[in-house]
C-alpha cells in the first residue's frame, strides 16, 4: 500500500506512519548487519589467530636481545664493559 492509495481507503496518516517506521526498521537493520560484518572481516584479517607470532621465551629473548653476549664480540676486549648496550 502507497501513501496514495492510503488516503483513498481512508486510512490517511496511519498507513503512511506505519510504512515509513518498517521502512526504517529495515534500513537500520541492514545497516547494522552490513556493519557487524565489516567488523568481522576486520578483525579475521588484522587480529585472528592466524596472523600472531609465536610467544615463548625463546622468541621473547630474541626480540629483546636478552641472549648471552657472544665473547669478544663487543668492541674493546671487554674491559669497563657494565653489560649496557650502544
Amino acid at each position: 500500500m502507497t501513501p496514495d492509495n492510503a488516503a483513498d481507503d481512508g486510512l490517511g496518516a496511519v498507513a503512511t506512519v506505519v510504512g515509513w517506521r518498517a521502512a526504517l526498521r529495515r534500513d537500520v537493520s541492514l545497516l547494522l548487519l552490513f556493519k557487524a560484518l565489516a567488523l568481522a572481516l576486520l578483525w579475521w584479517l588484522f587480529f585472528s589467530p592466524a596472523h600472531r607470532p609465536a610467544v615463548d621465551a625463546a622468541a621473547t629473548g630474541q626480540h629483546l636481545a636478552l641472549g648471552n653476549p657472544t665473547p669478544g664480540a663487543a668492541a674493546g676486549g671487554g674491559a669497563g664493559q657494565t653489560g649496557d648496550q650502544p
